[in-house]
């Protein structure tokens, strides 16, 4: 069975829809451009290939397009056949999260990042500013999304879009040593990476440096699809 690059199993036989689902998940985690394009080729190359509409769906919603997502989850069947144990476990806990049903989507989530850590597309909802836990308005989402971060390092090592990810939840606990080389290992893996950039530039900030965070974004923005 074909795998993403976390080694997630992949309903597919297209060597080309896995790889256009790849590039497409790498593009939508780093807020790069031309995941729409990516997972159509994905869904062109092999139209019974669940992940890629989740995915789709995923991405408009984080733009604000809440029909338009809604609209891509409602061209999967209610039991598509032949899917994982993974992949029915993302998708049930994806139509609720696109469906407005956070509250419910919320413990979904965490069960399955439970026994999917390396499931990077859902794991991204609760981690970082735009995330479950950022956006819950709780008392203590800070720590909750350190230990949410912390729990997963093992299991992705010098992993680029973790790495980025895990240096915001240590900014907002107040572990800005820590953070600074965290977000450095990010960017090495991946200089392009947008939310790393978000991430670096909140640092600048957090710790005073307002006039290289600055210069350090007039930089990075040049060549960034707009």
């Amino acid at each position: 069975m074909l795998k993403d690059r976390y080694d997630n199993p992949l309903t597919t036989e297209s060597a080309a829809a896995r790889d256009s689902y790849v590039a497409g998940i790498d593009l939508l985690l780093a807020s790069g451009g031309g995941v729409v394009e990516a997972f159509s080729a994905a869904i062109e190359a092999d139209p019974n290939f669940v992940m890629p509409r989740i995915a789709l769906a995923r991405h408009h919603q984080t733009w604000g397009q809440g029909k338009i997502a809604r609209d891509v989850l409602a061209e999967i069947a209610d039991e598509p056949p032949g899917l994982s144990d993974q992949e029915r476990s993302h998708l049930a806990a994806t139509r609720l999260l696109i469906g407005g049903k956070a509250g419910e989507a919320y413990p979904k989530i965490r069960a399955h990042i439970l026994d999917y850590p390396r499931d990077a597309l859902l794991a991204q909802t609760c981690m970082g500013v735009f995330s479950l836990i950022g956006f819950s308005g709780q008392p203590g989402r800070e720590s909750e999304q350190l230990a949410f971060s912390s729990a997963l390092a093992p299991h992705y090592g010098d992993d680029w879009w973790f790495l980025a990810q895990h240096a915001f939840s240590q900014i907002e606990s107040g572990q800005t040593a820590k953070a600074e080389i965290t977000i450095t290992r990010a960017l090495e893996g991946n200089p392009r990476n947008a939310q790393g950039a978000h991430v670096r530039s909140h640092l600048y900030y957090e710790v005073g440096e307002t006039v290289a965070g600055l210069e350090y974004l007039k930089d990075w923005q040049q060549g960034y699809d707009r």
